[in-house]
């Protein structure tokens, strides 16, 4: 392996998608799935369609948000995905076309991609790192699957003061901690809860108040 090779391989070896694959395997890897790396401003849309196919997006550096747009042009964040995460999986599954939904960068971001159709084949060569990197991408969508359902079950929730609540105690489960730190803005996390922001700073308010929770700026401690 030359230097520039080993120190890609590197660079993504903590990527989920490689889990288990040798170091010395993943250069080959990434040629065989024809990846590439991209750069993103903060507002950008990706696109996973090009003239060299469908694929699908890995998160190097940044946030991704899964955006569905309405008949009158308002946003709702479905679902977000940070470093090392997977996007576009379902649709490229699905051979439909991305503009069902939008990607956009949330931040100064940096994709990796791969051809969706070499990853989930098995090429002539039968590479067993190939059989565990389809074993690892179904993981990342059944991952996915329960972000979704996640979503589901905050916004279901009957009054804004209870998605609020089960969005706090959803992070504080994963985080495994009563104070917590939150990845979305005040109002990514209003367009995630499906409200606007003044209505969910004011309901922020009442609860810290209340003592039920405290915060400062994307930290947050959940008290009783």
């Amino acid at each position: 392996m030359t230097k520039a090779a080993q120190d890609t391989s590197i660079k993504y070896r903590d990527v989920p998608l490689f889990k288990g694959i040798a170091l010395e395997n993943l250069d080959a890897l990434l040629f065989c799935m024809r990846s590439y790396v991209h750069s993103y401003k903060k507002g950008e849309h990706i696109r996973l369609r090009s003239e060299r196919g469908q694929h699908v997006g890995i998160v190097l550096k940044g946030t991704v948000h899964m955006l569905k747009t309405d008949v009158w042009g308002n946003d709702t964040l479905l679902t977000y995905m940070s470093e090392g995460e997977i996007f576009g999986e379902s649709l490229s599954a699905l051979q439909e076309e991305d503009s069902y939904v939008t990607f956009v960068s949330s931040t100064a971001t940096e994709v990796l991609f791969l051809s969706f159709d070499k990853a989930i084949h098995v090429c002539k060569n039968r590479c067993v790192f190939h059989y565990q990197l389809i074993e690892n991408l179904f993981d990342l969508i059944g991952r996915k699957n329960r972000q979704l359902m996640e979503k589901i079950e905050v916004t279901s929730q009957s009054s804004l003061r209870e998605k609020i609540l089960a969005y706090l105690s959803m992070q504080a489960q994963k985080q495994n901690s009563r104070y917590i730190t939150l990845s979305l803005s005040r109002t990514d996390m209003a367009q995630f809860l499906c409200t606007n922001r003044s209505a969910m700073t004011r309901e922020l308010s009442n609860l810290r108040e209340q003592g039920i929770i405290d915060f400062d700026k994307n930290t947050f401690v959940l008290k009783k």
